[in-house]
């Protein structure tokens, strides 16, 4: 039955204070609390245990079709939730069956200041107690090797299978982060929690999450500036780019870019590559195409020889990829010149079962093909990207392969297999 404590959901207690949060227990706003647990690891599987609905109510509520106004449902879901007796009166409700007199207090206290609560300042500082978290720099070597580990894997299998540990990775790490002693330790941990968040926002994208991609970006930026490590801010904040580029916002994406570009502090080679790429991949997107070739053919330029860089290990790049990428971006334009990039990639890249890039490819190559009348060609890419998406989970490939698959109507109305 709901509420039982195996089934309910552990949300940190920093997450229920957030005015964020807050203002979504004031408003009762039930679809942004169950995604406040789903930023937290929980699936829509587990909030509908802890919370005794079926899974496609749950669904529902998410996705906006179903509001919930049943009092009695609303406190189940607060207790599948474990919400804390401050969230639940913000929500109306009851602090929770069975409180202590004690948790009472503590509720009154969390809205009233002590000096006005009749409560002494003195007194309220002995009650508590400040929990330090114990840091070193062994346990965030230990992070960050978890956190390379789990990159590997998402390269061979895609997010399908990793998005739920990866958030609860991060969040780990940020509850620790928000209870560390300042100084050089809790910098590294705010570099690692950022290129966690980093990796658990590109996975959320992949899986089709589009709202808590952009969240966990918005972590890793936070920890990053924390961090004071110019190039981990730049990598995230140009990687949240594709939250924009994905959402048909193109413009906004170039002019996050012209920021991170213009950041004024020297940048690493590699990623200066990088960040040249990811540009021209933008510019593609408008239909750029010579602002897109000058800034692939910048990243080609400024790709260092060794490009194997262990201060960067989010960053995987070589001459192949900057072929990927070049041959995507002459493939959004209409140019068939990409087929000879894209061929040349997909033989280097095959034999490595990297299933998500290997779709990304073959995607690219079926849309060159298309443009270069070669349907058949197209169609035999087409489908193998279709199967390794599937396979590797990718929404964001499928979404792409899907719309390349869609039957095109010409002028006559009549469908074209």
């Amino acid at each position: 039955m709901p509420g039982r404590s195996w089934e309910k959901i552990s949300v940190p207690a920093w997450g229920w204070e957030r005015e964020e949060t807050r203002g979504l227990l004031r408003e009762r706003d039930i679809a942004g609390l169950l995604r406040l647990a789903q930023t937290h690891g929980a699936s829509q599987t587990r909030i509908a245990a802890a919370t005794g609905m079926a899974q496609g109510r749950v669904s529902e509520i998410l996705s906006g079709r179903r509001t919930v106004s049943s009092l009695r449902l609303i406190e189940r879901i607060a207790d599948g939730l474990d919400m804390p007796a401050p969230a639940r009166v913000l929500l109306g409700l009851a602090p929770g069956e069975g409180t202590a007199n004690a948790t009472v207090s503590q509720t009154a206290e969390y809205f009233v200041p002590a000096a006005r609560s009749g409560v002494p300042p003195v007194a309220e500082q002995a009650r508590e107690r400040l929990e330090v978290a114990s840091i070193d720099q062994e346990l965030v070597q230990l992070f960050e090797e978890q956190t390379q580990n789990l990159r590997l894997i998402d390269r061979k299998l895609g997010a399908r299978y990793l998005l739920t540990q990866s958030q609860a990775h991060v969040q780990q790490m940020h509850e620790l982060l928000h209870h560390s002693i300042p100084g050089t330790v809790r910098r590294g941990l705010a570099r690692a929690l950022a290129e966690a968040a980093s990796l658990t926002g590109w996975q959320a994208l992949d899986a089709g999450q589009t709202e808590t991609s952009w969240r966990y970006y918005e972590i890793a930026k936070a920890a990053a500036m924390e961090s004071e490590d110019p190039a981990v801010l730049a990598h995230v904040s140009a990687e949240q780019v594709y939250v924009l580029l994905d959402s048909d916002r193109e413009r906004e994406a170039l002019k996050v870019l012209g920021t991170v570009q213009r950041g004024g502090r020297p940048l690493p080679v590699l990623l200066s590559s990088w960040l040249w790429a990811v540009e021209g991949e933008a510019h593609a997107a408008l239909g750029q195409e010579s602002a897109a070739q000058r800034a692939i053919e910048r990243a080609f330029s400024v790709l260092p020889h060794q490009p194997n860089d262990p201060a960067l290990p989010f960053l995987m790049l070589d001459q192949t990829h900057l072929l990927r990428w070049r041959g995507h971006c002459l493939a959004r334009l209409g140019r068939a010149e990409a087929i000879e990039d894209l061929t040349q990639a997909l033989e280097e890249t095959a034999p490595l079962g990297l299933g998500r890039a290997e779709a990304g490819l073959r995607t690219d190559l079926a849309l060159a093909y298309s443009v270069h009348g070669d349907l058949r060609q197209a169609g035999v890419h087409a489908e193998r990207a279709a199967e390794l998406s599937q396979r590797s989970g990718s929404v964001r490939q499928h979404s792409r392969v899907a719309h390349l698959l869609r039957p095109r109507t010409p002028s006559g109305g009549k469908q074209v297999e």
